[in-house]
């Protein structure tokens, strides 16, 4: 994929459940050209089973730590916690 060997599948996960159905439904339509080009990639990326959109919950979803504020609290240390564990 992109230049690199990946073995089975890949995995993206997204938090957005509308986006999700539209890589699923072949006639929906997108307004923004930009839109309309990663959808395709994408569609066309699950046709050829290379790619898996799976829903991640709002509170287990790793990448909000990086993209947006968080205020302290319960779900920052949670998330917080679950990178470390990573690393």
């Amino acid at each position: 994929m992109m230049g690199i060997p990946v073995d089975g599948p890949l995995f993206v996960y997204c938090d957005n459940k509308s986006v999700i159905n539209n890589t699923f439904i072949p006639e929906s339509t997108l307004q923004k050209k930009s839109n309309s080009i990663a959808y395709h990639f994408v569609h066309e990326g699950c046709a050829k089973e290379e790619l898996r959109i799976c829903y991640v919950d709002i509170h287990s979803n790793l990448a909000d730590l990086m993209t947006k504020m968080l205020a302290g609290g319960e779900k920052q240390t949670n998330l917080v916690q679950k990178v470390l564990w990573y690393i």
